[in-house]
């Protein structure tokens, strides 16, 4: 739902008597699960809050409805609004905003969970600045989609209108309030009759407006189908396509198809037949204006059968079909003129015949060059050197051999020179440039013994381009075509060898090297003016110094990148350049808000290019941006997707298929879904030790995201043995002072807190800080975990000044990054609450305690309601809030089954009676 208060907002109203303003201020507990943020809005059916959701940590907007006027229980109404959301619940469109939960409180009123949309309605988004109908339409189509797909799950919305759609501030349209409404009972008079003695009994007409009272109307008059109104039939289908053209029609033209400002003056003119004469100065073409006329119509019969067609026929733009065509047109003149376009050196082979296409991999992959690879990589030095030679080894042999068959297949496929322009000729191409690419990671890893190429070389060969693509007919008939001035085509070639192996340094982890190469290559590709090799490149060099820490310069090539790809139609290239782009800005610099403006592109990006590896890439990026904007939930489902796609596509053993498990484990452990997040986590760890070997120091990444699972299960001793294994791995390849191991630092000190061995977590703690400060500097916002860590521990030893200071300048540290309402904010101020209470000042931990509950994630919830329930009983305040606060910890830890936690919940609460 939309956020349309601040904090400091008016006074809460009640959803009825029962319902005061005192439960449901800020802070007051809804339904064991949601607490009260603050109040959001007010309708006929009730009131909408802002609520913390506890059980999955996030927030939600909590629409509370009324209970029926008549003072009846109305619960056989109230169970059919249960079913309803909770059908809505299982329905997900990106167009429809969710419904998480549906259920009654405890004095029976009907409350529904839904997703917390930051924005504005639809009708003021139209009213915000001027908009063409391009963009309206636009938007109009987004919501269409979402009002159809609940559609097809059978519901109906029964009052859609522009205040019932929320335009977030990704741009992205989402219907509210789907079946909601309140439906007619059978024994009602109708429509007609009823709104009359609405009008009568309230001194007054109804305005049009208006949503009628219970027992009347339901929805918005204004926006309602003649045959609801006129005869009381029930909402279906063809009433929301009317509801929907009305409401396009008033964004269209500024005003409504039908005249009338009262309910009895909509009436007439509905019985009269009279719709108001289309403006003539408009500029919406006439093809948008019948299509809205036909869903206006007042007999149903003659409406779009369905909002599918409606959709149809509104984004079917005469202009774009001849467009269309005419590119058709021209792709078709460039294919039939490829002749001379591509330069092929097979001839000659063919007349020899097709049986010794190994040949073409002399000096590229054959016995000298492999013993080449083999020796530099072992004079590596490294204790792992030798198994990943052997490894790499292994998978080149596999990559060249399928190479070979691939081409044979598309030599005896011909009897003769593939035509230019053909399909062979094409599969020939793409197979010239994997060789092209081949060479250029092969004499790489040959140049010499290099410990960060041993590292890297695994890895490097896993991501050479795939050999599959070279046998997809819609992609390789996709791509666009060489130059046709032989001269320029021939330096493109030459351009694009050079391309590889910028490609290859940079899947091999040189960086400086490739930065180096790319400022030269662009400065000879920008001249020719080939779209999709300046393209290439720019891509290329954003992602070089991505890794450098330039992610200001990493932008800046991806924009480029972006409008080159689009120059030379490369839909693929182009998502991939909105895929780094946002992955800089979502992901490296963490700023959530901006990277969600940009998020519509990217998507739109990804279904133009419409290939399952660039669309697990874009799922990726998205889900680490929800992870950085702790929106663990979406994170999870962005994560879990590119899995999928990236375990069908490019196999269970790929780099990327390890990735996409080590970040769907990050974002379960968000949630709380700690043993989803370990088994998530030992799978990614397997998987790289299969491909890299046991003793390989990628490896102590995923061993460190296991030790965080494991902690927060409480496993402590496991825990332990995982961190010191990933701190081995680093300090044998490394050394002891590796600025990559703070973070396994500062997770053995948690799990040797844990284990009470104080004084080697204190020494773990500084360690790793002094690391992290080392890497981010004094002033970063990501020192202040462990800046926590060390807090506990010297807390625990009774060096409780020294502790003060550290929770102090994490918590500033917090503040000033974040803002003081992010919820890492929560575990500095339950270390200095902790504090508080060692020292015998419970009234001075409580409002530290209380504000941190209101912020706590999911996993430090637990803690800050046992620490508040201590310092509740200390001060005598409210002590049966305080085993109410101590149950549902323990209720949390067992449900989680964290033995510590459970077992000092459990000796708080025997050790606390109740009165």
């Amino acid at each position: 739902m939309r956020k349309t208060l601040d904090a400091g907002g008016p006074t809460l109203p009640s959803a009825d008597e029962r319902l005061t303003p005192a439960a449901l201020a800020p802070g007051q507990r809804l339904a064991e699960r949601y607490t009260v943020l603050g109040f959001l809005g007010e309708g006929g059916m009730g009131l909408v809050l802002a609520a913390y959701d506890a059980r999955l940590d996030r927030r939600v907007a909590l629409k509370l409805l009324r209970h029926r006027a008549d003072g009846s229980s109305g619960r056989e109404e109230q169970a059919r609004l249960v079913r309803e959301a909770q059908a809505m619940a299982r329905l997900s469109h990106p167009n429809v905003v969710a419904v998480y939960d549906a259920g009654t409180l405890a004095d029976g009123a009907l409350f529904i969970a839904m997703e917390y949309v930051e924005g504005q309605t639809l009708r003021e988004w139209c009213a915000e600045q001027p908009r063409s109908w391009r963009q309206v339409l636009e938007t109009f189509l987004a919501a269409g989609r979402g009002l159809a797909a609940a559609h097809a799950a059978g519901l109906v919305h029964r009052d859609f209108k522009p205040d019932n759609v929320l335009v977030g501030k990704d741009g992205r349209a989402r219907v509210t309030d789907f079946g909601l409404a309140r439906h007619s009972r059978p024994s009602e008079p109708p429509a007609l009759a009823a709104a009359a003695d609405a009008g009568t009994s309230s001194g007054g007409p109804l305005a049009a407006d208006d949503l009628t009272v219970a027992g009347t109307l339901v929805g918005t008059p204004r926006y309602m189908a003649p045959e609801l109104l006129l005869e009381g039939r029930p909402a279906d289908v063809h009433t929301d396509v009317f509801s929907f053209c009305v409401a396009l029609y008033e964004a269209l033209y500024g005003q409504f198809p039908v005249a009338g400002k009262t309910l009895p003056e909509l009436l007439e003119a509905y019985v009269a037949g009279r719709v108001k004469p289309l403006p003539a100065a408009s500029d919406v073409p006439a093809w948008v204006a019948r299509t809205v006329s036909s869903g206006l119509s007042f007999d149903p019969s003659r409406r779009p059968a369905s909002m599918e067609v409606l959709l149809a026929e509104l984004a079917d733009d005469p202009q774009a079909r001849r467009r269309g065509r005419a590119l058709a047109a021209g792709l078709a003149l460039l294919l039939a003129v490829l002749s001379g376009l591509l330069v092929w050196g097979w001839l000659a082979d063919r007349e020899r015949g097709c049986g010794r296409m190994d040949r073409h991999l002399a000096g590229i992959w054959d016995a000298d060059t492999k013993a080449r690879v083999a020796q530099a990589l072992t004079a590596a030095g490294v204790p792992y050197a030798a198994d990943t030679a052997r490894r790499t080894a292994a998978l080149l042999d596999d990559y060249a051999a399928a190479w070979v068959t691939m081409r044979t297949e598309v030599c005896e496929a011909q009897a003769s020179a593939a035509p230019p322009g053909s399909l062979a000729a094409l599969r020939e191409s793409c197979l010239e440039r994997r060789r092209s690419r081949l060479r250029a990671l092969t004499e790489l890893l040959a140049s010499g013994p290099d410990r960060g190429l041993v590292d890297q070389a695994v890895q490097a060969v896993k991501t050479l381009p795939s050999l599959d693509f070279c046998a997809d007919a819609d992609a390789l008939t996709a791509a666009v075509p060489p130059p046709e001035d032989a001269t320029v085509r021939a330096r493109v070639e030459t351009l694009e060898a050079q391309a590889d192996r910028l490609e290859a340094l940079y899947e091999a982890g040189k960086y400086p090297e490739g930065l180096a190469l790319g400022e030269a290559l662009l400065r000879e590709v920008e001249p020719l003016g080939y779209a999709p090799l300046h393209a290439r490149v720019l891509l290329a060099m954003a992602e070089l110094r991505e890794p450098t820490g330039d992610y200001e310069g990493a932008k800046a090539l991806a924009r480029q990148a972006i409008v080159a790809a689009a120059r030379g139609k490369d839909t693929r290239l182009a998502a991939r350049s909105w895929s780094q782009l946002l992955f800089v800005v979502g992901g490296r610099q963490a700023r959530g808000d901006e990277a969600l403006q940009l998020s519509l592109a990217l998507e739109a990006a990804v279904e133009l290019a419409d290939d399952p590896i660039v669309r697990a890439d874009a799922d990726n990026t998205l889900g680490l941006m929800y992870t950085n904007l702790d929106r663990f939930e979406e994170a999870r489902q962005r994560h879990a997707e590119a899995l999928a796609l990236r375990e069908q596509a490019l196999g269970p053993e790929h780099p990327h298929t390890a990735l996409s498990l080590t970040n769907l484990g990050r974002a379960l452990l968000g949630l709380g879904r700690y043993e989803e997040a370990r088994q998530a986590d030992a799978r990614a760890l397997a998987l790289r030790e299969k491909v890299l070997g046991p003793e390989h120091p990628a490896n102590a990444f995923s061993l460190n995201h296991l030790g965080a699972a494991l902690v927060a299960l409480g496993r402590y001793e496991e825990a332990r043995d995982v961190y010191e294994r990933a701190l081995g791995l680093r300090e044998r390849a490394v050394g002891p002072d590796d600025p990559a191991t703070n973070g396994m630092l500062h997770g053995l000190g948690n799990a040797l807190g844990g284990l009470g061995r104080l004084d080697e977590a204190r020494e773990a703690h500084e360690r790793a800080l002094a690391l992290r400060e080392k890497a981010v500097g004094p002033q970063s916002h990501l020192l202040a975990e462990v800046l926590n860590g060390l807090g506990r521990a010297l807390r625990d030893l009774g060096r409780r000044e020294e502790a003060r200071l550290h929770h102090e300048r994490a918590l500033a540290l917090q503040e000033q990054a974040l803002g003081p309402l992010h919820p890492s904010v929560a575990e500095s101020l339950l270390g200095l609450a902790e504090l508080e209470l060692a020292a015998g000042r419970p009234t001075q931990a409580l409002p530290l305690l209380e504000r941190a509950l209101s912020l706590a994630a999911v996993d430090e919830r637990a803690n800050v309601q046992l620490a508040l329930a201590e310092a509740l009983w200390q001060s005598q305040q409210d002590r049966a809030r305080a085993r109410s606060l101590a149950t549902a910890a323990e209720t949390y830890w067992r449900e989680l089954g964290h033995a510590p936690a459970l077992a000092r919940a459990s000796a708080w609460l025997a050790t606390h009676p109740g009165t």
